[in-house]
């Protein structure tokens, strides 16, 4: 009591008394928050979520070379797996947004968790007369190995950075 009477009149009281309370609070506070923020935290409630599969498929570049628009094309395989068949069903479409070609693009083989580059003379025209891209259907997309056919226009996702658009 005499102990508790010299703290107070010091002002160390206060402090010891914050701080025993910081630590037996501490703890309390942080496995209430573990609580209430669910299993997922600790990774003691199963696993934790798969991270998106998918392709991303980036028209990054286009040029004008020998009478042709080539397109440089930049492949993300997130499928989880290689993919020893892949194909592109394109329509390019010029400035009126008229259909001017139809390709069908064979970017096989596409490794698992690799970033490809592709490069091909997408119509015999200058790019300038190109507006957009639509990646109309993927035909082709199995993977290497146990050979299942994949359903690989669903997961992916199309972008430009290219003049000419690029849809699906």
């Amino acid at each position: 009591m005499k102990l508790t009477a010299q703290l107070a009149s010091t002002g160390a009281a206060s402090t010891l008394y914050r701080r025993a309370l910081y630590q037996l609070a501490g703890p309390v506070l942080v496995a209430a928050a573990l609580i209430v923020m669910g299993p997922s935290v600790t990774g003691l409630g199963g696993p934790a979520p798969a991270a998106e599969l998918g392709l991303d498929i980036e028209l990054n570049k286009t040029e004008d070379g020998g009478g042709a628009c080539v397109a440089s094309f930049v492949v993300r395989n997130d499928m989880g797996q290689s993919l020893d068949r892949f194909s592109m069903d394109l329509y390019v479409f010029d400035r009126e947004g008229v259909i001017a070609r139809q390709v069908l693009l064979d970017l096989a083989p596409l490794r698992g968790d690799k970033t490809t580059v592709a490069r091909f003379n997408l119509i015999a025209r200058p790019c300038a007369e190109v507006s957009r891209i639509l990646v109309n259907d993927i035909p082709s997309c199995r993977a290497a190995g146990s050979g299942e056919t994949l359903d690989c226009l669903d997961g992916l996702t199309v972008s430009s950075r290219a003049r000419i658009e690029m849809v699906k």
